[in-house]
Order: structure tokens, then C-alpha cells, then sequence
């Protein structure tokens, strides 16, 4: 094991047994958290989990046991106490968005080679819709190039107790399991098209279809509130970006009202669905129609003031703006800083994510971009619509 790879193994081992003694009784009693503990014999192992909550990696470490090396954005490093925390019990292995994939997986892989178990979440971020989100085929050539025993992991009820758009959590329980273990022998059988469908297969979770078959409440204070962030597409008048939200309601400026029920179902005379995956499925269709229309102009579709405008660069962020703008047109993205505005083309964009609830992360050759807002709206608008643009497709 080279010194890299070590660093941080021994202390990560000894903590993480400490906190499962002595956190694991409270944790599960406060986060009504429900699994079933697997001991996984043949290690290293690589887990792959469907990501539905910010704290699924402790469920994790309960479920299996062992201690884990995780695979985290560089997002999350650099988010203050939070990031330091996690590097200290964990020493996790970082995304860094400037470097790509390809060296991100040489890192899992040489961890695995080196007998360190890695878990990660192959949907790239945490889901919005409560649906299990995008996973490239990519992720099966990887479990195929670590060579181990693979692991495949299913949260549920995460995303109800603290939907990743929401202003405050609520009360509700938390379920955890191992799907599948396989063995070495087993994928090195099968073919990267049958480990890509297995993947999909044990991480896909609709957390909706599961209240309709085993209900569970999740109350909360105000728990429509901040749904604007993921919600943008207006059921009855079709607008884009005019929803706002108060309460257990969310509205917009034509009279559209729908309110949010204690399951997590929403409901409205003006809409056919009641689930937020069905309305996310509505409102991209609205998004393909208007960049289809546009593409081929600079008609502005979206701007948004009062937005803080950050480039990170090695790691490191530097403020470019406490109070900047940022534009969508049909053909650029124009970012307003203190120092002026910098134009990128849409065709120079490698890549468009979000982070945390709603900041955007824009990946361009010449600069990586960090996008917070300093009031509820939404980045998925800016995302959709950009993929469309540049003639790629939204999950």
C-alpha cells in the first residue's frame, strides 16, 4: 500500500468503529433508521449505492460493518467544518471535477488493489426527484477493472425525511440493505452489459412507488417550502421559473396551487400527477419545446440576480462576486462578476452539474465555475436546458 493510498486508513478504521459503539444505538433510535447488518467475508470490496440522503454513508458504514473508504466531490471538501470532518474520520477519495473520471477510477481502483474497501454513489449526486437518477455504463467497466467482490446498496426513505431541495427536515424512518454481494469469480463471468443491469437493477429506488405500497408519514414544518428549487415548470400555465413556494403550498403567478401532503404527495386540480419524478418528467418536455424553438438564436431563456459567482481552480476557490448575475441564452452562458462579464459558448461547456441544493457547478477547459444562490431557485432549470441545447439528452 503506498503512502497516499494508507493515509488516513489506521484512524478512519479506529474512529469509525468507535462511532458505530457508540453512536449506533441514538443515531438509529433519533433517525428511526431500519437495515439489516451484512458482514462481508471476502475483501476488498466496492460498494455501489443509490444516493438519496446526505448522511447515507453513515448507514452504510452500520449496514456493513467495515471501515469504508468513500468516493466524495470536491464540493463537499471544501465545504468548511463539514469537509474537514469528513476528511478526518474518513480520508475519502475526492472527485476533483478539473481532473475527470478517468482519474477518479484509477484512484478507486489502485485503493482496491491496495486492499482498501471503497464505496461510492455511481449516480454522481444526490437525487432530486426521489427517483434513482442517471448511471453511465462506465461504472460497470470499473467494477470489471477492480476485480473484487462487488456490493450493490438500497436507501430508502432518505429523501422524504430531508429532500435535497428542502428547508428542514422531518420525521420519518430510514431503510437501509445490501442488495447483492458478488463474488470475485461472479464478475469476472459476466460481461459488462450484465454487471451494468444488475447495477440498475438493485440501485433503482422510486420512493414514491414505495409509499403507494407500504405508505410511511413524514411530518415536518412547512414541508413544501424551498420546492421551487427542483420544481420550475408550471402545470397549468407552462411557465418556467415563475413557482414559488409558503407552507405546505406551492404556487405561481398565473393561480396554480398545489399542496404537499404528509406522504410526500402533492395535490392539484390542474395537474394530472401528484409525484415529483411525473412532474420533472413535465417539465423537461416543456424545457426540449423551448430549446428546440430557440437553439438556433441568442434569445435569453433564464437570468438570475443576486447570484455568488466562485472559480475553483487545484482546490482551491476564489470569490469572484457576492452579488453577481448569471444568464442563459440559446447559444452562451454570460456570467456577470465584479471584474465584468465572462461569455462562454455553450459548445465550450465539458460539463453542467449541481451540488448541494442548488448550486451550480459549470466545467468549462478554460475554468471551473461554482454558482450559489442567495435565494430558493432553481439550478436543474439551467442544467436541462443547456444539455438540450447542446443536443444531449436529460434522464
Amino acid at each position: 500500500m503506498n503512502n497516499n493510498i494508507k493515509k488516513g486508513v489506521l484512524r478512519g478504521k479506529i474512529l469509525i468503529r468507535i462511532l458505530r459503539t457508540v453512536v449506533k444505538i441514538p443515531a438509529v433510535k433519533i433517525l428511526k433508521f431500519s437495515d439489516k447488518e451484512v458482514r462481508i467475508k471476502d475483501k476488498p470490496y466496492l460498494i455501489f449505492a443509490n444516493h438519496s440522503d446526505t448522511i447515507d454513508p453513515a448507514y452504510i458504514i452500520k449496514t456493513t460493518k467495515h471501515y469504508v473508504r468513500f468516493v466524495m466531490s470536491d464540493h463537499v471538501m471544501r465545504m468548511g467544518l463539514i469537509g474537514k470532518l469528513y476528511n478526518f474520520l474518513d480520508a475519502p477519495i475526492v472527485f476533483e471535477r478539473e481532473k475527470g473520471t478517468d482519474t477518479l477510477y484509477k484512484s478507486i481502483v489502485d485503493n482496491i488493489k491496495a486492499g482498501v474497501n471503497v464505496a461510492m454513489y455511481p449516480e454522481g449526486a444526490l437525487t432530486s426527484t426521489g427517483e434513482t437518477g442517471f448511471i453511465s455504463k462506465r461504472n460497470a467497466a470499473l467494477v470489471k477493472e477492480c476485480d473484487c467482490t462487488f456490493v450493490t446498496y438500497r436507501g430508502r426513505g432518505g429523501y422524504l425525511k430531508k429532500p435535497r431541495w428542502a428547508k428542514s427536515s422531518r420525521k420519518g424512518p430510514i431503510f437501509g440493505e445490501v442488495v447483492n454481494v458478488y463474488s470475485r469469480e461472479q464478475i469476472r463471468s459476466m460481461s459488462e452489459e450484465e454487471i451494468y443491469k444488475h447495477i440498475l437493477e438493485d440501485l433503482y429506488v422510486n420512493i414514491y412507488d414505495e409509499q403507494r405500497k407500504e405508505p410511511h408519514a413524514y411530518i415536518g414544518e412547512d414541508p413544501a417550502e424551498h420546492a421551487e428549487i427542483i420544481l420550475y415548470g408550471c402545470p397549468k400555465c407552462k411557465s418556467i421559473g415563475n413557482l414559488r413556494t409558503k407552507g405546505r403550498e406551492i404556487f405561481c403567478t398565473c393561480g396554480f396551487k398545489a399542496e404537499i401532503d404528509d406522504y410526500g404527495f402533492w395535490h392539484s386540480e390542474a395537474m394530472e400527477f401528484d409525484n415529483i419524478p411525473e412532474w420533472d418528467r413535465f417539465q423537461k418536455k416543456l424545457l426540449k419545446e423551448i430549446t428546440d424553438r430557440t437553439k438556433d438564436t441568442n434569445e435569453l431563456l433564464f437570468r438570475d440576480d443576486k447570484q455568488q459567482i466562485y472559480s475553483i481552480k487545484d482546490g482551491e476557490s476564489t470569490t469572484l462576486s457576492e452579488d453577481g448575475k448569471l444568464e442563459l441564452f440559446a447559444d452562451r452562458v454570460v456570467i456577470t462578476a465584479d471584474n465584468g462579464e465572462i461569455t462562454i459558448p455553450l459548445n465550450d461547456i465539458n460539463s453542467v452539474k449541481t451540488s448541494s441544493k442548488m448550486n451550480i457547478l459549470l466545467v468549462t477547459e478554460e475554468g471551473y465555475f461554482e454558482i450559489k444562490s442567495s435565494y430558493p431557485r432553481s439550478a436543474t432549470k439551467y442544467i436541462v436546458a443547456i444539455r438540450y441545447l447542446q443536443g444531449k439528452e436529460n434522464y
